[in-house]
Order: structure tokens, then C-alpha cells, then sequence
């Protein structure tokens, strides 16, 4: 699959919608937390949060982030995407024909297609 296609499947897969706060439990006391709306924009889960409290804020800030970062993982230029979508994207996508003798129309297992096969 080439990068251009796998970039068209990234930016179709809808993008998550995560929020990073910093809340005070008790005063001078800081923990981060991230959030994420899902069908209601209005409401936020926890995803995760810090285990532990700061003596700063910008310290549970930054310490937060690069949770948040750790989260989206390596494509962090196109956002945290839905990975669900994303998978189905990719498979969904057009495989390039081989030229070699016909198609491999092998069948997919546990969801994932076995190696050289084609998606019908």
C-alpha cells in the first residue's frame, strides 16, 4: 500500500475528539487528565489520568501531553484517529491487481487477511 493511500485512510477515519486538563485536587496539588467525547460533544470520559500529583502546574501540563502523545502515537500530524474506522478503511481500499497468475481470494482470519491475499 503506498504512502499517499494510507494517508487518504488515516484522514477518513474520523478524528477523535480527546481533551487534556489539569485539575487541583487539593491546593498547590496538580494531576492531568484526558478526556474524550464520543457521541455527545457535550460528554467527556476519562481516558486516562496522572497517578500521581505535581507540585506545578506546567509539570502535570507537559506530563499530560506527553501522555497524550504516547496515545495518538507516531501520526501524530494527522491526530488521534479512530483506529476501528481506520482498519476497516485500510482493508476496504483497492489492492493493486498482480500480474502473476490470477487472484489469491484466500479467506481472512480472526478478521485479518492471510498474507498475499486479496480483499474481495
Amino acid at each position: 500500500m503506498s504512502h499517499s493511500t494510507l494517508v487518504n485512510a488515516q484522514l477518513k477515519a474520523p478524528l477523535r475528539s480527546l481533551a487534556l486538563t489539569v485539575e487541583e485536587p487539593a491546593p498547590g496539588e496538580f494531576c492531568w487528565r484526558i478526556l474524550e467525547s464520543r457521541e455527545d460533544p457535550r460528554v467527556f470520559e476519562s481516558v486516562s489520568s496522572s497517578d500521581i500529583t505535581f507540585e506545578a502546574y506546567d509539570t502535570a501540563l507537559a506530563t499530560g501531553y506527553g501522555e497524550l502523545q504516547r496515545l495518538v502515537g507516531p501520526d501524530l500530524q494527522y491526530g488521534p484517529r479512530s483506529e476501528d474506522d481506520l482498519q476497516a478503511e485500510l482493508f476496504a481500499a483497492p489492492a493493486p491487481k498482480s500480474p502473476a497468475s490470477g487472484s489469491d481470494k484466500r479467506p481472512a482470519t480472526n478478521g485479518h487477511l492471510k498474507p498475499g491475499a486479496v480483499p474481495a
